[in-house]
C-alpha cells in the first residue's frame, strides 16, 4: 500500500519533462494569434456581425489562459506580447460591440413599446424604458434572459426606468470584466 502511495504521489508531483513540440506549436499558435490581433487592430473588422466579433475574443483569452501555464521563455514572452495588444482591441471593441447589440435590440423593443439605450463614458450602462418594467418580477425575468449577453458584452449596469418618478428606476449592477481586462 505504501509503495503505491509512493508511485501516485511521485506521479502527481515529479517535475515534468519539457515538451519542446507542445512548446513550438504554442508559440506558433501566439505568432499567429499576435499577427491577427495586429490584422484587426489596423482594419478593424465593422463588417463582422456581433456573435462573430464577441467569439473571436473568447478565442482570444482562451489561448492566452492556456498560454498562462507554460513556463517557456520565448511562449512566456510572445504571451505578454499578445496581452498587451489583446488589451488594446479590446478596449476599442467592446465599446463598440456594446452600441451594435443596443442598435440590433432597437426595432424588435419598439414594438413592444421600450426603450433601449446607452450610457456612460464608455458605453457601459444598458438601459431600459417602458411601463412593463414597472413590477421588480419582469426586471427579474428580463435580466435572466439577457445575463449571459450582457456579461460577455461587460456592461456594468442595467437600469430599468418606468416612470418619471424618483422611484420609477431600478438599477442592477454587473460583475462583468473590465474592457482591458482578459
Amino acid at each position: 500500500m505504501a509503495a503505491i502511495a509512493a508511485g501516485i504521489g511521485f506521479y502527481f508531483y515529479a517535475p515534468k519533462p519539457v515538451d519542446k513540440a507542445a512548446n513550438e506549436n504554442m508559440s506558433l499558435f501566439l505568432q499567429n494569434k499576435i499577427s491577427d490581433v495586429d490584422l484587426k487592430l489596423k482594419n478593424g473588422d465593422s463588417d463582422t456581425d456581433l456573435a462573430t466579433r464577441l467569439s473571436w475574443h473568447k478565442s482570444n483569452t482562451a489561448l492566452y489562459n492556456e498560454a498562462k501555464s507554460n513556463s517557456d521563455k520565448q511562449v512566456a514572452e510572445q504571451r505578454e506580447v499578445l496581452r498587451k495588444k489583446m488589451v488594446q482591441v479590446q478596449e476599442r471593441d467592446f465599446p463598440e460591440l456594446r452600441t451594435e447589440y443596443v442598435e440590433s435590440k432597437k426595432e424588435a423593443l419598439n414594438e413592444q413599446h421600450v426603450v433601449i439605450g446607452l450610457a456612460g463614458s464608455h458605453q457601459e450602462v444598458l438601459t431600459f424604458e417602458g411601463t412593463m418594467f414597472k413590477p421588480k418580477q419582469v426586471q427579474e425575468d428580463f435580466m435572466k434572459n439577457i445575463y449571459g449577453i450582457v456579461n460577455d458584452l461587460r456592461f456594468k449596469k442595467v437600469v430599468y426606468k418606468w416612470s418619471e418618478a424618483p422611484d420609477g428606476v431600478h438599477n442592477y449592477e454587473i460583475r462583468s470584466k473590465a474592457d482591458g481586462e482578459i
